[in-house]
């Protein structure tokens, strides 16, 4: 009777424990078949870009194949079609892609898109610049090529910004390795990286018809090996400043950079040093959130062993992840874990932000890394991050790269699309390379979403543009994501959970051109449409 009952108990629990999963593993249910092919290995690539090319309400995506070929991903409501070939993204067929970005470059109400690229550096490469994808009517695209504008490098990663508050969205791209070299002891034994880095590139719009290179103009042709970058109003002054993270900080010197927009001065200032962003360490990603809900956003860096969380203090940017819990230093004993994309956002509506992060092995000299490297989600719960890696559904064995947040359903709760890189030992393990769409299966409370859109002096997408969601007494800030992770970009509706409530006490959106519009009592589980006008249209 007693080894009955312990038997009813194990199944009872186990059958409880799998029902607990905040999230499932969908990908291969709604139609995300496409399993990476042959043998071939890689390190960089798997950035995935939220886009809805067709203005339907429902966010497509593309998923950056690095060596293999990309794929877009078109939304029939809550399943995927593959529509590279339809869409005519097939022209990208022959380019080693790293990430994307998306933006309406010359405001005609569709989203474009621009790839980043593996064109030349350490003897290989497509031997192509970066190039523009131009969404035309919602119905197709036509490749621009931006070899006029900058020629082929190893381009990493990219994000959209305003930078000049003209009206069109301009674009940052960071500049990877050109060589690599080694340092040997007085033994000759190798022990760390010497590598020669290409020049990051800066891309201002011309009224929506061409592009000019001016990051020496604007002082931010940083050459440490750039591998994520982000286009945002750090100290709320009303224009972007840029964070940059650089890898092999440790051997090359040469830390992240914090750059000042001097606006309406057309540069920027470096003033990592006064903020303390200028860690000398292995950069992959950034993620930003306002954390605290004091009205300004706080950032997450990844890195191979210790992550960075940086609460914003009036401008200066202090680290507390360890504090927090969430700096991810080891995965086993002394063994380094390796972080991708740390992507904040309220899994459960209840008001406050939650942290995912992407891993993934990446093979080094040093430091040592583990290889069964899984990813990690952590539930806010009163201000303090707890480690539900184990019962989230999410810590896949994968070695993933690129993430993306988004309602792929439309069923009032945040999504997780993340990709993955193609390794020998994943391979050989027999696990299935390719991307993962974890669908929230949390309860949930009640929320309120908003659509921006610039007009006249204002870029179509709104990056620059914030939301002040007001609820309690408390503020909390939220901007459009021109580009965050690791060489990826999410959803650009921005969501904020009311838990039970029922409306949203204000809004104030505070637009690039200097109006403010203040929105009360927003109704719940709806998502408003706002342009600079302060016209409200219900979705």
């Amino acid at each position: 009777m007693h080894r009955i009952l312990l038997i009813f108990v194990t199944i009872y629990s186990c059958f409880g424990q799998a029902q607990s999963l905040l999230f499932d593993e969908v990908g291969t249910e709604k139609g995300l078949n496409y399993i990476y092919p042959g043998n071939e290995f890689q390190m960089a690539g798997g950035g995935v870009m939220v886009i809805d090319v067709n203005n339907d309400g429902w966010d497509d995506f593309f998923q950056s194949g690095g060596v293999f070929n990309s794929k877009l991903w078109l939304n029939a409501k809550g399943t995927f079609v593959d529509a590279t070939d339809l869409y005519g993204v097939n022209a990208l067929n022959d380019y080693f892609i790293q990430g994307a970005v998306s933006a309406d470059y010359d405001n005609d109400g569709f989203q474009d898109f621009i790839v980043v690229n593996y064109g030349i550096g350490m003897g290989r490469g497509d031997k192509f610049e970066p190039c523009l994808m131009h969404n035309i009517n919602g119905e197709k695209f036509e490749l621009i090529s931006l070899k006029d504008v900058v020629g082929p490098g190893n381009f990493s990663a990219a994000c959209w910004g305003d930078v000049n508050n003209d009206g069109f969205s301009d674009v940052y791209l960071t500049n990877y390795i050109e060589t690599m070299g080694g340092i040997s002891d007085e033994n000759g034994v190798e022990i760390g990286y010497n590598p020669t880095c290409f020049k990051n590139k800066l891309l201002i719009n011309v009224n929506g018809t061409k592009f000019v290179e001016k990051a020496i103009d604007y002082g931010v042709n940083d050459g440490g090996c750039g591998l994520a970058a982000s286009l945002t109003d750090v100290d709320l002054d009303g224009d972007l400043d840029l964070l940059l993270l650089n890898d092999f900080g440790e051997w090359t010197g040469k830390g992240n950079k914090y750059y000042r927009n001097d606006f309406p001065k057309e540069g920027f200032t470096d003033i990592s040093d006064d903020t303390g962003f200028n860690q000398k360490m292995y950069g992959m990603g950034i993620g930003q959130g306002d954390i605290d809900s004091d009205g300004d956003l706080d950032y997450y860096v990844t890195n191979i062993g210790e992550n960075y969380f940086f609460k914003n203090q009036n401008g200066a940017l202090l680290n507390s992840a360890k504090e927090d819990g969430v700096d991810l230093t080891y995965v086993s004993d002394s063994i380094r874990g390796t972080s991708w994309s740390g992507l904040f956002f309220d899994c459960d509506f209840d008001g406050d932000l939650d942290l995912y992060v992407s891993k993934g092995n990446v093979s080094t000299l040093v430091p040592k890394t583990v290889i069964k490297d899984q990813n990690k989600f952590f539930v806010n719960e009163n201000g303090k991050f707890i480690d539900k890696s184990q019962s989230s559904g999410v810590n896949d064995l994968l070695s993933h790269r690129g993430a993306a947040i988004f309602d792929f359903d439309l069923d009032g709760d945040l999504d997780i699309v993340s990709s993955v890189v193609k390794l020998p030992w994943s391979a050989y393990r027999g696990l299935d390379q390719k991307l993962k769409l974890f669908k929230n299966t949390m309860p949930n409370g009640n929320f309120v979403a908003v659509k921006l859109s610039g007009i006249n002096n204002v870029n179509r997408d709104c990056f620059g543009c914030k939301a002040f969601f007001e609820q309690n007494g408390n503020v909390t800030l939220k901007e459009v994501d021109g580009g965050s992770g690791q060489a990826s970009q999410s959803s650009k509706t921005l969501y904020f959970g009311l838990g039970d409530k029922e409306s949203l006490d204000q809004l104030k959106v505070v637009w690039p051109d200097g109006t403010v519009k203040i929105y009360k009592n927003l109704k719940s589980n709806t998502v408003y449409h706002m342009n600079t006008k302060g016209k409200l249209k219900i979705q």
